[in-house]
Parts: structure tokens; sequence; C-alpha cells
């Protein structure tokens, strides 16, 4: 355990085996009552996960071995998000909507929608209880794990990119005859890429030849600068003054540059202005000449163009070279790690391609969206095969791992959750959730009054031990108190639940409302009464 999680963990161990326990037998009966079980399963076990990779990005001892398996653990974080949204509503949808008859839609609409935010709602627990075992919602740690998850983004990101242009470009050459195509692959390419690259012969391009200039020299400038040509040379006493040397050339590259830059648009504007003729007529012959042949050439521009690069990185790579010296190893480790994780995921993701598009296939085609698979899926396959659409859709997941942690980084910076309690609180609020949807599907009312009273006894427990544990700390011996504490807390709430099971059982017969109207009318009066006894309290 590092110093961070031995600082902010304060619960006593009868309250967090209080807010482990009730939530772990909520959500094991309320999951139950999901149709999409499978669904169900995997969003418990990605609370665990997430819970687990916050942990892992603020691991002290190990950064860099704890960076890299969040950053690995990213995807599986990711697909189970992915798999507890769409999965239930892939498989609620096979079921709910058989046929294309339009009877009945609307509840099974609602049934749908309540069956995924239970899923969401004990996800949300599983993760708060597990976070709150070791005190990993804080606001240092999210941000660290949303830069961590970022930077894992990239590489699948670049790659499904470069995947995409190329099937772009096969695609664009394979249907070269149609205009409209024709046009962009010709001439939108060629009024980009031949003024730099492949200039018009016969005229001056002195506009675009300077800013290419000024790009190289500069680059070149700050290439030299980073080299330590000083170091390489040893220190005699007839030794050249190479500080001298490379101060010079670094001067005159550096005003050549400006010159070059200054130059460009005052060239610009006598080229577009008085038109190459008049250029011709203004300069001698010989030096027009000259200016057409040095401006206009190619070779000269692929030179320029190779020195930039070169330049570029030898100051990147002197940079980073320089910042791996002055950090520890660990540090540097922990730097690289996120896109060593990146790197993993876009291989596991290429590896298993096809298999994973057949299944999700498969999968669409057993709900009512199954003709929007030949008329949309079947065709993109088609084009850009089936490796950058498995990359696309990971970057996808792997974008709503970064909104859940953005959201969630938001809520402890405005203090709208407390760090201290707030691994109590999503893990309450997850079984609170829960249970109100869970109301309105076939749900035995006992458990829905279980899971609301549940939801405060978490909150309750949760709250009270780590405010005690932070007072009198967490080696006195204050289970006694706890137990009374969170005895009152279940008795309010069974009497409350009791008497809503009471009235429930009256109501059915003497009231002429459907019964999930009266569960919840009854749930909602519920709720006001243990709202009325937390704001009391």
């Amino acid at each position: 355990m590092d110093d961070h999680t031995t600082l902010s963990t304060r619960m006593p161990w009868t309250s967090l085996a209080t807010v482990v326990g009730v939530t772990a037998v909520l959500v094991a009966g309320l999951l139950g009552t999901v149709s999409a079980d499978r669904a169900a399963i995997v969003g418990a076990a990605t609370g665990v996960l997430l819970a687990l990779s916050l942990w892992l990005s603020g691991w002290d001892r190990w950064q860099a071995v704890g960076t890299v398996l969040a950053s690995v653990l990213a995807l599986p974080v990711a697909v189970g998000l992915s798999v507890a949204t769409g999965g239930s509503v892939v498989t609620l949808g096979a079921e709910l909507f058989p046929v294309s008859s339009q009877a009945g839609v609307r509840p099974a609409v609602v049934t749908l929608v309540s069956q995924v935010f239970v899923v969401l709602g004990c996800l949300t627990a599983v993760f708060g209880a597990t976070a709150a075992t070791r005190g990993v919602v804080d606001i240092e740690r999210v941000g660290t794990y949303g830069g961590v998850v970022v930077r894992t983004t990239v590489v699948p990101f670049v790659v499904a990119l470069a995947l995409f242009t190329r099937g772009a470009v096969d695609f664009l050459q394979s249907n070269a005859d149609t205009p409209g195509v024709q046009q962009l692959t010709g001439e939108v390419l060629t009024r980009v890429l031949g003024p730099v690259f492949d200039p018009v012969p016969g005229r001056t391009h002195i506009a675009i030849f300077s800013l290419l200039l000024a790009l190289a020299a500069a680059a070149l400038a700050r290439g030299l600068d980073a080299l330590p040509l000083s170091e390489l040379v040893p220190e005699t006493s007839d030794a050249p003054d190479i500080d001298g040397t490379v101060g010079a050339v670094e001067r005159t590259l550096r005003w050549t540059g400006r010159l070059a830059l200054l130059a460009a648009p005052v060239a610009g504007l006598f080229e577009l202005g008085l038109g190459q003729e008049s250029m011709a007529e203004l300069l001698p012959g010989g030096l027009y000449d000259l200016i057409v042949a040095v401006t206009a050439a190619p070779g000269l521009r692929g030179l320029l163009w190779w020195l930039f690069l070169g330049g570029t990185v030898a100051s990147v790579a002197v940079w980073f070279l320089r910042r791996a010296v002055q950090s520890s190893a660990d540090r540097v480790g922990s730097v690289l790690a996120p896109y060593v994780g990146g790197g993993v995921i876009t291989l596991a993701a290429v590896a298993v391609a096809g298999p994973a598009v057949g299944a999700i296939e498969m999968a669409l085609r057993a709900t009512p969206a199954a003709t929007a698979v030949d008329q949309l899926l079947a065709p993109i396959l088609d084009v850009y095969g089936p490796e950058t659409v498995t990359l696309a859709l990971t970057v996808v997941a792997l974008f709503s791992v970064i909104s859940a942690t953005g959201q969630l980084w938001v809520a402890l910076a405005t203090s709208y959750l407390c760090e201290r309690t707030a691994g109590v609180t999503l893990a309450a609020a997850g079984l609170f959730g829960a249970s109100a949807f869970a109301a309105t599907l076939s749900t035995p009312t006992w458990l829905v009054l279980a899971g609301l009273v549940g939801a405060v006894v978490v909150w309750d427990a949760g709250s009270f031990g780590t405010t005690l544990g932070r007072e009198v700390g967490t080696g006195t011996a204050t289970r006694r108190a706890e137990l009374v504490h969170t005895g009152g807390t279940v008795a309010v709430g069974g009497v409350g639940a009791a008497a809503t099971l009471g009235l429930s059982e009256v109501a059915q017969g003497a009231v002429a409302v459907a019964p999930s109207v009266a569960v919840a009318g009854l749930v909602v009066c519920l709720v006001a009464v243990l709202a009325l006894v937390a704001a009391i309290r």
C-alpha cells in the first residue's frame, strides 16, 4: 500500500465490511432481475476493473509497472462499458422486438431503458464499493488515470486513421472513373501538394520557396543548438573552436530564416500583382532565369523539406534524451508506458478483428437493426476491412472511458463529490438508481425496498466510518459505535420498508390502479421518508 492510499483510507473494517457486503448482496439480487445476464455480469466485473485501474495508475512504488497495467486494462474497461450498455440493448432488443409489429412497443421501450439503467447502476455501485476499499477516488488519481487513457488511445487512433486513409485512397483509385472521385483525387491533391513539391516550370515561385527556406533554416538552427557538438570534441590546446563555429552557423541560419520569412509575403504580392511578364521585364534576363531555375527546382525543394524534417527530429530527440537523463528510469517508463499499452491494445484489436466483427454482425442481425447491417455495416467492411472497423470501435470504446473519467474528475473538482467519501457516495447512488429503475420492472417489491434502504445504509455507514476513522484513527476500537450507528439506520429503514409493504398489500385490493403504478408511488413515499430521516440526522 502506498503512502497516498494510507492517508486516504480511514474507514474502519466494520464499516468497510458493511459497505462491501451490503453492496454485493443487493447488486446480486438486482442483477438477477435483468434479462441480459451476461451484460449484467460483465458490467459488475467492469466496476472492479475500473477501481483496480485507478489504484494502479497511482501506484507510487512501481509507477511504470502500474501505469502500463492501467493502460492495458483500459481496453477491458472500455469493452466492459460497451457490453454493459450496448450488450444490454442488443440482448433485450432481440427479446422485446422479435417482430415488426407496433403492438406493445411503448412498454417494451420502457423495459429496455429500465434494465439498461439497472445494469449501469449496479456497475457504479460495484465501482464505488471497490474503490472505497482502497480510497482511490480522488481528483489527483482520477486526473492521472484520465491522462493515461488519453495517451493510450493515441496509438490505436493513429493506426485507425492511417488504415482509414489507405482504405479511402484504395476506394477512390478503384473508382477513378467517377467524376466526383476523380476531381477529389486529382484537382484537390494537385492544388494542395503541387505548389510545394511539383511547381510549374518556367515561372518564379519565390514566395513558397522562401517559406520552405525559412522552415529549413529555423529547424537546422534549433537542431544545431540542441546537439552537444562541443562535448564531443576533446579538450586539447589545438582543438578547434567548436562553440564559435557552431554559434556563427546558427546565427547565419537564423538570419537566413528571418529574411526568407520576411521576403515570402512581399514576393507573393509581386508575383500575384505584377504577373510573370511584368517581372521578366523588370528583372535582367539572366537574373530572372536564375530565379526561375532555383525556385522551381523540385530537387532543391525536396532537400529543404528533408533538412526541415532532420532538424526537427534532432531537436525532439535531444530534448527527449535530456529529459530522460534528468528523470528517473521509473518516471521515464511511466511516460512511455501508455504508448506501450496502446500498442498492445492495437495489436490485440487487429488480431481479433475478424471474429469480433463477425460476432457483432451476428448479434445485430438478431435485432430490429438487421436491415442496417446490409445497408451500412457490410459496405463499410467491404471498403475498409474488419481491422479498420475493429480499431475504430476500439477507439470509440476508449473515448467512453475518457468521458466517464472526465465526468468523475469534474464532479470531484467542483466538490459535487467529496474526496473523503466519494467511493461510498458512488456505491449508494448506484444502488439507489438501480433500485428505482428496477421498480418499473416485474421486480419483487421487497427487493426494491431493500435496495433503497440498502443505499442509505451504505452511504450512512461509509460516511460515518470515514469520519470516525479520521477523528480517532483506524487502530482504535470503534466496532461497537459503528454497529450501533448502522443498526439504527437499518432499524429506521426497516420500519419504513415494512410499513410500505403493508400499505402495498392493502392498496392492491383497495386502489383501482395498476400494480406497477402503486409500487412506484409507494417507492416515492419511502424515498421521501428516508430523505427526511437523513436531513434530520
